[in-house]
């Protein structure tokens, strides 16, 4: 019975990282796409600051929500995808991960579109660290 409590509690502690590295991985997949030479010059520019803007508002609201809940994180993604999607539809689709956007319930007409400059999506992190919380 005990184990089975700390099962659960684990489950959602999982779930929960999961969610935060998954936005943290989507703005820096985002960040280097925009920046890339084949996109930077697609994206008008007042657009790129709006999507910059957000992504810089995002990492911070991530570092001073280091424990935010599953759907907090979830929420933020969803706020920034809200914010790209249109902008990079606009542009044919450049920086999209394949598949379409990780946590966005697998909107259709989305796959295929590949990453721009062989950026790396939000689900292939750019090989850095990945950082877990352990209590």
């Amino acid at each position: 019975e005990e184990a089975e409590k700390y099962k659960a509690e684990d489950d959602a502690n999982r779930n929960r990282i999961e969610a935060k590295n998954g936005l943290e991985n989507y703005c820096f997949s985002l960040k280097t796409s925009i920046d890339s030479d084949e996109v930077k010059d697609k994206i008008p520019a007042d657009q790129k600051k709006t999507l910059e803007d957000k992504i810089t508002e995002i990492l911070g609201w991530l570092d001073a929500n280091q424990s935010a809940e599953k759907e907090e994180y979830e929420e933020k993604q969803k706020e920034l995808e809200g914010i790209a999607l249109p902008i990079l539809q606009a542009m044919g689709g450049g920086g999209m991960p394949p598949g379409g956007m990780p946590g966005a319930g697998g909107m259709p007409d989305m796959g295929g579109a590949g990453p721009a400059s062989g950026a790396p999506s939000a689900s292939e992190p750019a090989g850095g660290p990945t950082i877990e919380e352990i209590d």
